[in-house]
């Protein structure tokens, strides 16, 4: 079997199609990361909490290229979600162009809590060192090994 011409832009088209569908398994898994990190962190509290301001400001947002493209958490009525979309926002707004999950705590008393000891998000933060190298090195192996069925090993 020979080379077939498709047509003009059809290896851009397709290399583009890829990078898309990349794109969306990426974005997909930190949602995943994020949901399942920010319900470790509610699960492990162990401080009292009055108000229920301070869980409900525990939230997540996906960035991609400085812009958010998904909030979890953070979209609740109430003063403790309000305070901490603000501060992913801020965060957010201050990411390199990639992608980034940011976990918060947004009240602005989370780390006053923390230094007495209480758990706020900080056994989140130690899972996410552990969980989420593993998770994106199997994405990039997945997607190495696609891009090498498609396109064939160029490296």
């Amino acid at each position: 079997m020979g080379i077939e011409y498709t047509g003009k832009g059809a290896v851009a088209a397709s290399v583009q199609a890829f990078q898309k569908r990349l794109e969306a398994a990426t974005i997909y898994l930190l949602k995943y990361l994020g949901e399942s990190l920010v319900k470790y962190a509610k699960d492990q509290h162990n401080y009292t909490d009055q108000s229920g301001n301070l869980t409900n400001s525990i939230g997540y947002v996906v960035v991609q290229n400085g812009t958010p493209v998904f909030y979890g958490e953070l979209n609740q009525p109430g003063e403790g979600a309000e305070a901490g979309l603000k501060l992913a926002m801020k965060i957010a707004s201050q990411t390199p162009n990639s992608f980034s999950l940011i976990i918060v705590a947004g009240m602005n008393y989370a780390a006053y809590v923390e230094a007495k000891g209480y758990n706020v998000i900080l056994p989140a933060e130690l899972k996410a060192k552990a969980d989420f190298p593993a998770a994106m090195n199997k994405l990039v192996e997945k997607a190495r090994s696609k891009a090498i069925e498609l396109y064939g090993n160029v490296a």
